[in-house]
């Protein structure tokens, strides 16, 4: 039980961590200051205009226009199964501390974990990808120097959901 109420602990710091790497909009500059970039939208600073990117202006026919659209639909899914992630393992604790055996109901938590982990990772991966396809600076590296506090919020959240899905693991192993 102590490692399962552990584990929803943790998942609640990951959840949180997460939806608050997402919403701040501190994730790209450009090297020249030209383009800022979070999970949802792309603002040019010179001329002061944003666009979001789940409401594309253009056709969908290129990365740099469908990267950002699934890393933002990535980062809504994903905060949606943490969401059902806490609220399984709420209610997985609640009925073992009733000892009612629901194993069912942690290993549902187990899977939803670590969809939420690999979505997470995916958001952070195509924010990489968006910005080495980038055509404001014509360069092909990734430069890490340019990502700001968000992006690296977004990877302790990830490894934090890689920890709890571990945790989850084993307390499932020990109730064997």
């Amino acid at each position: 039980m102590s490692l399962a109420l552990h584990a929803h602990q943790t998942l609640l710091v990951a959840t949180f961590a997460f939806i608050i790497g997402v919403l701040v909009p501190c994730w790209y500059t450009s090297p020249n200051l030209q383009t800022t970039r979070t999970v949802f939208q792309v603002c040019n600073t010179t001329s002061s205009t944003c666009e979001w990117t789940l409401l594309p202006k253009s056709q969908l026919n290129s990365v740099t226009k469908i990267l950002p659209l699934v890393a933002a639909a990535a980062a809504i899914a994903c905060a949606g199964l943490s969401l059902i992630s806490l609220f399984l393992g709420s209610w997985y604790i609640q009925r073992f501390s009733g000892d009612i055996g629901s194993k069912w109901l942690l290993v549902i938590t187990i899977v939803t974990v670590l969809f939420s982990f690999i979505l997470s990772c995916l958001v952070w991966v195509l924010m990489l990808t968006t910005n080495l396809y980038q055509n404001d600076t014509n360069t092909k590296e990734i430069r890490l120097q340019d990502f700001s506090f968000s992006f690296w919020i977004n990877i302790g959240a990830s490894s934090t959901y890689f920890y709890v899905f571990f945790i989850y693991l084993i307390a499932m192993c020990k109730s064997c």
